[in-house]
């Protein structure tokens, strides 16, 4: 679980030892200068991640943020280029308060690409494809910064469909960097609770809580639409109803977000019925984790084996795999 960049803090989103997130800590750890692009769902913290790659890689220089979602294109062309839309002779030129020349030899993190305006979109990918700009009308300079980009995994159908120009995106083509969501690598999420657990404590001033084997097996089996900020927010309520230091299932059940799990499973049903569907899926994931060893399982979801016997034939939990029957 330990970065090959000892000096960088690894970011909620990236913990874990998972093949998945293996995989993608050693594509963002390498020390290369070409632009980079996070692919990255709503939750997983991109700035984080970016700033991640930055300590990493350029550690020590600057960091610098620009949203290009914001509203005022003009404002946004000042950010990134130092001037306004049409103030340039030529696609290449910047002023000298950019933001791409502000980074010298860091990094500049580009947030929400894909909202970038089509113009500025045009002027970037120029930037980019010769990798030197022209400051104030004077000669040609290398552009020494690095551009880090995020944007939802979309990106690629909006290429395709004509939001977004292709020509930029192309420019992000040799490292496009996919941040996996939480529900693609449930075996991480008890190392994603630890962390945010540790971290709310101390903003609040308490212990570190400790987390019962059943509540941290609920919590790898929640879809997690929102990814990392919806288990923060979660734990975050979990957290201000403990008292002992000790998180169960039924402190964590309060804050489950059952409404995702409603529009997962069908486009309208009641609260209650959600709650059962969503306890008929956790406990059959228990199920399937132990083997189908009933008393496994009922230690694992904190209940005697004879209700989880009771609770199986309830809800219609049927062993449709081919093995050997559960334990009795």
């Amino acid at each position: 679980m330990r970065p090959r960049c000892s000096t960088a803090i690894l970011p909620p989103a990236l913990l874990g030892d998972s093949a998945a997130v293996r995989q993608i800590r050693t594509i963002l750890e390498r020390p290369a200068p070409s632009p980079i692009l996070l692919l990255v769902e709503e939750g997983l913290e991109a700035a984080d991640v970016a700033r991640y790659v930055h300590d990493c890689t350029r550690g020590g220089q600057a960091f610098v943020r620009a949203d290009c979602g914001r509203p005022d294109a003009d404002g946004l062309a000042i950010e990134l280029f130092g001037v306004r839309g049409r103030a340039a002779a030529t696609l290449e030129t910047l002023g000298p308060g950019a933001a791409l020349l502000k980074a010298g030899r860091g990094t500049v993190f580009l947030d929400n690409l894909n909202e970038l305006p089509a113009a500025l979109q045009r002027r970037l990918a120029r930037v980019l494809r010769d990798g030197e700009v022209c400051v104030g009308g004077r000669e040609r300079t290398p552009l020494e910064a690095r551009v880090i980009a995020a944007a939802p995994p979309s990106i690629a159908a909006d290429a395709a469909d004509g939001r977004f120009r292709p020509e930029l995106l192309r420019r992000f083509a040799a490292t496009p960097a996919a941040i996996p969501s939480l529900r693609a690598r449930a075996g991480d999420v008890a190392a994603i609770v630890n962390r945010l657990a540790a971290d709310l404590a101390a903003a609040a001033g308490r212990p570190v809580p400790r987390f019962t084997p059943a509540a941290l097996t609920m919590l790898a089996a929640l879809p997690w639409t929102g990814n990392v900020d919806e288990l923060r927010a979660t734990l975050q309520g979990a957290l201000a109803r403990v008292e002992d230091g000790v998180i169960r299932q039924e402190d964590l059940l309060p804050g489950v977000p059952f409404e995702g799990i409603v529009r997962r499973l069908a486009p309208a049903v009641s609260l209650r019925e959600a709650r059962r569907r969503f306890e008929r899926e956790y406990i059959a994931s228990v199920l399937e984790r132990h083997g189908w060893r009933m008393s496994e399982a009922a230690r694992t979801l904190g209940i005697e084996r004879a209700n989880l016997y009771r609770k199986t034939r309830e809800l219609g939990i049927q062993r449709y795999a081919p093995g050997g029957r559960g334990d009795s």
